[in-house]
């Protein structure tokens, strides 16, 4: 799995393997899926939020993504899956300020949709 990070709406999204994203989905927290060969944000934007409200599992949307946007080897040939992301205060939970002692990435609970 590549190690990529973007930017969007003033969110930063960090990619994950397929188990965190499951995890994410199962909590109720929302995942972007986009095609692995296509990179998600402007100016086309292939990438595609889900969350769990609609009460569909993790593989049937998985699986509903893959077949209408996996198309060979131009966009690939599996789904990369993305959470947004914050680094906050290890012991906190604000945000990081100079005598911040240490820093961690947890889920920008912001990004929830209503």
């Amino acid at each position: 799995m590549n190690n990529y990070n973007y930017s969007d709406g003033g969110f930063t999204f960090k990619r994950v393997n397929k188990a965190k994203a499951r995890a994410a989905y199962n909590n109720g927290l929302c995942v972007v899926m986009c095609p692995c060969n296509l990179r998600p944000g402007a100016p086309w934007h292939p990438e595609i939020p889900v969350d769990n409200k609609s009460g569909a599992t993790f593989e049937t949307t998985l699986n509903a993504f893959e077949y209408y946007n996996i198309r060979g080897h131009e966009t690939g040939r599996y789904t990369a899956f993305y959470i947004p992301v914050v680094t906050v205060d290890r012991f906190t939970g604000d945000a990081p300020t100079a005598g911040t002692l240490g820093t961690v990435e947890q889920y920008d609970y912001n990004y929830l949709r209503g």
